[in-house]
């Protein structure tokens, strides 16, 4: 009975370079023999499980028979049609992947330069190989690999024997060597293999139909159909050792954030337990440290995360995710918001509001700290920054109070204001904040670029508007009160980009409005 399926054949040394145009569900039908299509009526010569070669020359003045001939080929039982586009066709018919996929009937496409005589020699050279029953020792060896992966043995331990069984050179290789507990910078360089020398035949590791490494054997020749019975093996059993690994990584790292969850939620816990919990995972969360939460367009993987985390906020830090909201917590007492914003973008998170709380002496002071970033990245919301730090007292305190009040306030005190800049499209509102905050006339019509007289007069009209003398220290700071919570309770249009902790409050700077 054939074993050799169409995913093999594409290793095989005169199909390399070759990949599958469509119908890749089905690169697992198996192949018992190879055909050559040369004239448009194929159909009496072929014969279920045959790969069929061709260059698409009987069907190049109508390339829309290929669609037809895709359910021929599929409806007889072929494994797979393998073509040379290009070389007379100048187009592939659209629908021809399209039924080809909903078919899963494979479409190889080989290079140009793949000869026919050779594809046939290398698929037939396994398919007739070896065709008596396989030696005990193969059932011996297919159970010490499954064993060694059971076992929690190592690649290089299902390598080993491999190499035995096979008598060739076996390496077994994790895509990604890091997750695994690997170095996380790639293996030296092979050294260059010699002209005309074979390079190997490489078979990939799946776990869960995602490649997660590859087997990759040495030696002259193909191997036969019964090598590659034990080289399947090797990948399943690579595959379940892989497969464990992600399993137990995925399991730590469940474990990791659901106690720096409890750090940051759970109050009342023993510090020397906490300390001595986050070296079991590996953290030094000894000394000041801080909480900084960061809101974030899209979520960055849990790789770019942690290395956004150490690079932005320190070597100490630590992050994870909720959703899109980033939590960390950082060595030190803040100071790197702005730092670690530009570390989310580069790690993929997109555009970002980054806000710390206070400083934690101690891990049980974690708690607070949590709470206050959690309060001040809303007010940051709020007051369209880009990074801010618990320094907002004063925003705190006006945002405490409920909503209804304040907007109630804020129309008592400069309602008027606002209806006259609304309907006029005025500057009476900025007038007055930048007075209030400078304290001087002659100074605001400089930082307002306009004539001393037009500032005379427009604090005319607001004293006018709001029946307010202006020179009063009281009616003062009720102004300034009412415009800093008019701009708290009515967040910004257009939140800016790149904020810098502790900006200015407007009318601090200056600007080209008359």
């Amino acid at each position: 009975m054939a074993t050799l399926t169409v995913r093999d054949v594409m290793t095989l040394a005169p199909l390399r370079g070759s990949w599958v145009l469509a119908g890749d569900a089905g690169v697992d039908r198996l192949v018992s023999g190879v055909n050559v299509m040369e004239v448009p009526d194929i159909a009496p010569y072929i014969k279920p499980g045959e790969l069929l070669l061709t260059t698409a020359y009987p069907v190049r003045d109508r390339p829309e028979d290929l669609v037809d001939l895709v359910r021929l080929l599929s409806s007889r039982g072929l494994a797979a049609l393998a073509i040379k586009p290009l070389r007379y066709l100048d187009r592939i018919p659209r629908q021809f992947a399209e039924v080809a996929d909903e078919l899963a009937f494979p479409v190889l496409v080989v290079p140009g330069d793949t000869s026919f005589n050779e594809v046939i020699a290398a698929v037939l050279a396994v398919v007739l190989a070896e065709h008596d029953a396989e030696p005990a020792h193969d059932e011996v060896i297919r159970e010490r690999l499954t064993g060694i992966a059971l076992a929690g043995g190592g690649l290089a331990e299902i390598a080993r024997a491999l190499t035995g069984a096979l008598n060739r050179t076996v390496d077994v290789v994790a895509d990604d060597a890091a997750l695994l507990g690997g170095p996380a910078s790639p293996p030296p360089a092979r050294a260059p293999v010699p002209e005309g020398a074979a390079r190997g035949w490489e078979f990939p590791v799946t776990v869960a139909g995602v490649r997660r490494g590859h087997v990759l054997v040495g030696g002259e020749g193909e191997p036969t159909r019964a090598q590659r019975r034990l080289i399947r093996q090797a990948c399943f059993a690579a595959g379940m050792h892989i497969a464990q690994a992600l399993a137990s990584i995925e399991l730590d790292r469940r474990l990791r954030v659901v106690f720096l969850e409890e750090l940051v939620t759970a109050p009342q816990l023993d510090a020397a337990a906490l300390e001595q919990r986050a070296r079991l995972f590996g953290w030094d969360l000894r000394g000041t440290t801080t909480v900084v939460v960061a809101a974030c367009a899209t979520a960055p993987s849990e790789q770019a995360l942690q290395t956004a985390a150490r690079r932005g906020l320190g070597a100490g830090a630590v992050g994870w995710l909720r959703g899109t909201q980033v939590v960390a917590i950082a060595p030190g007492r803040g100071g790197a918001e702005e730092a670690f914003r530009v570390a989310l973008g580069r790690a993929g998170a997109g555009d970002a509001v980054v806000a710390s709380g206070c400083a934690a002496d101690t891990l049980t002071a974690l708690p607070r700290s949590h709470a206050t970033a959690q309060e001040v990245l809303r007010i940051a919301g709020v007051t369209g920054r880009a990074t801010a730090r618990d320094d907002l007292g004063f925003e705190r305190l006006v945002l405490s109070l409920p909503s209804d009040l304040l907007r109630e306030y804020v129309d008592a005190q400069i309602g008027p204001l606002l209806r006259h800049d609304a309907q006029a499209d005025g500057e009476l509102c900025r007038t007055l904040e930048v007075f209030l905050g400078l304290g001087n006339a002659a100074e605001a019509a400089r930082r307002l670029f306009v004539h001393y007289n037009t500032m005379k007069h427009r604090l005319q009209r607001i004293g006018e508007l709001l029946g307010a003398d202006l020179h009063d220290p009281r009616t003062r700071t009720a102004l300034a009160l009412a415009l800093e919570a008019h701009r708290l309770v009515q967040p910004p249009a257009r939140p800016p980009r790149g904020g810098v902790s502790g900006s200015p409050r407007p009318g601090a700077g200056p600007t080209t409005g008359t």
